[in-house]
């Protein structure tokens, strides 16, 4: 990689992927390309299945997660799809804790932070505690919320709930 070549970072577990992981991912691959004179590089951080279990509010949700393995394969095979239209290469990196590669690599230039407070949140302390570090500030890069068909947001829960889908059509259970 090139000394100019910029490096936008993500983390999640990503499961199931739905349209606002997309858009997402989608943001990643253009805040990387679209400046400087490299192609970028996007690095994903897939949260670890230990790391799921000290984050989430109920750790006995982790077990509809799914393998991290079969997390990675189908998230590298949502990758491979985006990133044909950009220049940017990717990486997916196994996140063993909630800083990730954004909280201690020098040669990281952005974040993408999903809209939730609680991911915005941890963008604004990551970035004070890397300033604290004498690292530079991340620029924080944020998509809006994806809604589905009631207007109300897309999110993994609702798609495991049987609300929706990943495109965030309303599931008939009629």
């Amino acid at each position: 990689m090139d000394g100019d070549e910029r490096i936008t970072v993500l983390g999640g577990t990503f499961t199931p992927i739905h349209n606002g992981h997309r858009a997402l991912l989608h943001e990643a691959f253009q805040t990387a390309s679209h400046v400087g004179s490299g192609d970028g590089h996007v690095i994903v951080g897939l949260t670890s299945t230990e790391l799921a279990e000290r984050t989430r509010s109920d750790p006995s949700h982790v077990e509809l997660l799914g393998s991290f393995d079969a997390r990675r394969d189908a998230l590298d095979t949502e990758l491979e799809r985006i990133a044909g239209a950009y220049t940017a290469s990717y990486d997916i990196l196994r996140l063993e804790d909630t800083g990730g590669p954004a909280a201690t690599r020098d040669d990281v230039d952005a974040l993408v932070a999903s809209p939730e407070s609680k991911s915005q949140r941890r963008a604004y302390e990551l970035n004070k505690q890397r300033i604290a570090d004498g690292k530079r500030p991340l620029e924080i890069h944020t998509p809006p919320f994806v809604v589905a068909e009631d207007g109300r947001r897309i999110s993994s829960t609702r798609i495991r709930n049987g609300e929706i889908d990943v495109h965030g059509r309303l599931v008939d259970d009629s």
